[in-house]
């Protein structure tokens, strides 16, 4: 039995409720990540081979002085899959994997890492990145045949950080290889209309798209908005807004998209699909967004705005138009129209091809060789009840009492670490919070910081008096010093008169 230790929130078949995807960031802070974890899950889901989830807690944290040494022990390949990684918000995670890997000794496969900068900037852009790069790429590499990179723009990028390029093979995201070489979507209807059902997602720091997706709403009454994001997430389940100055954009509630309840978001890529399967067309700036359609056999276009979805449309032939700035009114009958398949589907096989032979060059078997696929995940998948969508307040009452429970359920077991917890005015002794050890920690916590305070109080009235004795002192030293200059000066003030005199008589 082959053991492989995944880099994935979670397996497949694990439902997590909404509240815990939020609250312990299972997805990473977005449900994108899913879509490529569980593709290479499912690709290296073979007889022989036994999966388990890191929970990104790799990257979490600096790791501990036994953490490489259980890996070795107990796993027999660490793979990786990554989106995004080489960019200035994801240096200190990245450090930390690096950590990691620079002390095991089992082989590592980093599947489908890509870089990030600006639309249509050089390699060079990057730079501010490019320490941390080599040192990743460098660790992982003396332990692989090669890395698996999104896109021409990454593989160049690590060219010229000095790597070579037969170690860089260029595989695309694994999440369009999700149901192997032979996928292929077409249009399921000639053309659109205002009332047809549509799927749009967005990103919503590009300028200008906050008009754009409110006029849309406006002209398509049955458009749906599917956020990706954890500030999506918090609107929805409680409602709480994130700060985005653009008050077009729907993540506001007071945008018609929410009020509507035309909004909506899932926790797994399972339910996600079905719903995207029930839409005649998808569009926006969300890489993984129109993936989740196509892999559903729904149409869509990519509308690009940097470099990590621009490298990735081109190299899959994704339908996309590249859109750094929404300043002028798109029309979806004109991107329907425009949005041509045939090429995605034409490069679908050679992609997949190569995507399956780095697999094979660093080691791992797969479902499309000789161990065939897995019986059991098919089987463990069609057991599970996974979450619905996450719809906003006030959609569905039974939504509304599940999470008023979940947040209950918080409160009891620990309910002194709420936000908006009751502040005792004279707290003595300690409450100890009904024995929960959360609460208890608190308490001790709580009484910590004012003993610290009391001891900060303390120091402040004893820096206070020292202040005042320099004080003095620094005043009967100026005096003492006065009063010895106070002869000298008046011995040279009868030197000078006297000099005076004689200057005067001499004339």
């Amino acid at each position: 039995m082959t053991r492989l230790l995944i880099r994935s929130g979670k397996d497949p078949f694990t439902p997590v409720k909404a509240e815990t995807t939020y609250t312990q960031d299972v997805f990473n802070s977005n449900s994108g990540n899913f879509l490529f974890q569980h593709a290479v899950w499912r690709h290296l889901s073979t007889p022989g081979a036994e999966l388990v989830s890191n929970g990104t807690l790799s990257e979490r944290q600096p790791p501990g002085p036994d953490d490489a040494a259980r890996i070795n022990e107990e796993f027999d390949h660490f793979v990786v899959p990554l989106a995004n990684a080489f960019r200035p918000d994801f240096v200190r995670p990245l450090g930390n994997l690096t950590e990691l890997i620079e002390q095991l000794t089992i082989p590592v496969t980093v599947v489908g890492v890509g870089s990030q900068a600006a639309l249509s900037l050089p390699t060079d852009a990057v730079d501010e990145v490019d320490e941390p790069t080599r040192r990743f790429v460098a660790a992982v590499l003396e332990r692989s045949a090669s890395i698996g990179v999104r896109g021409e723009f990454t593989r160049d990028h690590l060219v010229r950080l000095g790597f070579p390029a037969s170690a860089v093979d260029v595989i695309g995201c694994p999440s369009l290889y999700l149901h192997g070489r032979d996928h292929a979507v077409t249009k399921k209807v000639d053309r659109l209309t205002d009332d047809s059902p549509l799927a749009l997602n967005l990103t919503p720091e590009v300028p200008g798209i906050g008009a754009f997706a409110t006029e849309q709403a406006e002209r398509h009454p049955n458009l749906v908005y599917l956020g990706q994001d954890k500030r999506d997430l918090a609107l929805l389940l409680w409602g709480v807004e994130p700060v985005v100055e653009d008050p077009l954009v729907p993540v506001h509630l007071d945008h018609p998209l929410y009020r509507q309840g035309r909004q909506a978001m899932f926790v797994d890529t399972w339910t996600w699909y079905d719903f995207l399967a029930e839409r005649d067309f998808a569009y926006g700036t969300r890489f993984h967004g129109n993936v989740a359609a196509l892999l559903a056999g729904t149409p869509a276009m990519l509308l690009a705005h940097d470099s990590r979805t621009l490298e990735l449309a081109r190299y899959h032939r994704m339908p996309s138009i590249e859109t750094p700035r929404f300043d002028a009114p798109i029309d979806v009958h004109a991107l329907y129209e425009a949005t041509d398949l045939a090429p995605f589907n034409a490069a679908m096989g050679k992609n997949f091809d190569r995507y399956v032979a780095f697999l094979e060059r660093n080691g791992l078997e797969h479902r499309y060789g000789p161990a065939g696929a897995d019986p059991e995940f098919d089987a463990r998948l069609a057991t599970v009840t996974l979450p619905r969508r996450v719809e906003p307040l006030g959609s569905d009452i039974r939504e509304i009492a599940d999470r008023l429970q979940w947040i209950r359920n918080g409160m009891i077991l620990d309910i002194t670490r709420h936000a908006d917890r009751y502040q005792y005015p004279f707290e003595h002794p300690t409450w100890s919070g009904g024995g929960s050890r959360f609460a208890r920690r608190d308490a001790e916590l709580r009484g910590k910081v004012a003993q610290l305070r009391r001891d900060d109080a303390a120091l402040r009235k004893q820096l206070d008096r020292t202040r005042e004795r320099l004080d003095a002192t620094h005043a009967r030293v100026i005096a003492l010093e006065q009063s010895r200059l106070r002869p000298r000066l008046g011995r040279l003030k009868q030197r000078l008169l006297r000099l005076v005199g004689l200057r005067r008589d001499a004339a």
